[in-house]
């Protein structure tokens, strides 16, 4: 059964009170992951980046990313977290271990790691390190993997490779027990995709890994709902990260509908088997109309975690 997660809101600003910025930020952000869990959500996710900058806009801090993610799993009872994802090359891959090692003391086995090759060179100017060409990086991946996997011992928890590259999807066949694809993947490209993480993993004598895609959601109770919630998104936000796309353009993408045919734009990805959406209400790792949440869970019958049967012990 396909399971729903979010895109955690954790940057500054990128929030229904656009004022959100610093220390009330951080706040908010487990204010969410705890509502998330009480609604019914599968797992938050949270990305790895010291900052995030759009279109030439002002430097959005986001708290550290296994720093937030132990401190969710003090705030939650359920409720999976992962980072979506971590950039193996711009850590000691001892350190990103023993980082995710204090998670699973918190979290126990709550916790999903994702691993990337990493890709922005600015952030590794910030960082005060050279930034590895793409062999580096991916070898990278393969050698925080082993880090982790060995720090954890027993306690390994799922090890997730994101990416789209042929580099990114070998290594995902190879050491991944699960690979990501985000956003808004086209469903033809996915399908190949796919393919050439399942052929890898073949060659090295491994099942195909699980897998989750990263989806662009918006939701409406009707058109004209839909509609206006897309005008109040688009005026809200930042740094005009949607002033090139028309309305008609962006509802191609991912979750958008009504609450009547979101379950059918579900679909497209249910009947693929793909194991884990990741709702992102606007744009990546951001939230700008709380009731996004409800609408989502009311469209796709997520349920509620009261409502939800007790695990057989």
């Amino acid at each position: 059964m396909t399971t729903y997660g979010l895109a955690l809101p954790h940057y500054d600003g990128l929030f229904p009170d656009a004022s959100t910025w610093g220390a009330r930020r951080t706040q908010a952000t487990l204010a969410y992951a705890r509502r998330a869990e009480d609604l019914g959500f599968a797992e938050v996710w949270v990305s790895d980046h010291l900052t995030l900058t759009l279109d030439g806009g002002p430097r959005r801090r986001s708290p550290d990313c296994w720093t937030l993610l132990g401190a969710i799993a003090q705030r939650t009872d359920s409720i999976r977290l992962g980072s979506l994802v971590s950039n193996a090359s711009l850590r000691p891959p001892a350190l990103l271990a023993h980082q995710v090692a204090t998670v699973i003391d918190l979290a126990g086995t709550r916790v999903d790691v994702g691993l990337g090759a990493g890709w922005n060179a600015q952030e590794y100017v910030s960082a005060g390190i050279a930034f590895p060409d793409a062999g580096e990086r991916l070898a990278a991946v393969q050698r925080t993997a082993d880090a982790v996997r060995q720090a954890a011992g027993e306690a390994t928890p799922p090890l997730w490779i994101g990416g789209k590259r042929s580099g990114a999807l070998a290594m995902a066949g190879k050491i991944g027990d699960g690979w990501n694809l985000a956003w808004d993947p086209n469903p033809a490209a996915f399908d190949t995709r796919r393919a050439q993480v399942n052929a890898a993993a073949e060659a090295a004598g491994r099942p195909a890994p699980r897998v989750s895609v990263g989806l662009t959601t918006l939701v409406g109770q009707d058109e004209p709902d839909l509609r206006r919630r897309w005008e109040l998104l688009r005026r809200r936000v930042p740094d005009g990260y949607l002033d090139r796309v028309t309305f008609d353009q962006w509802r191609t993408k991912g979750l958008i509908g009504t609450v009547d045919d979101l379950s059918a734009r579900a679909r497209t990805w249910t009947d693929r088997d793909v194991d884990h959406i990741i709702c992102a209400f606007g744009m990546p790792f951001a939230l700008f109309d709380d009731d996004q949440l409800n609408l989502t869970r009311q469209a796709l019958s997520i349920r509620r975690s009261s409502e939800q049967e007790p695990t057989a012990l």
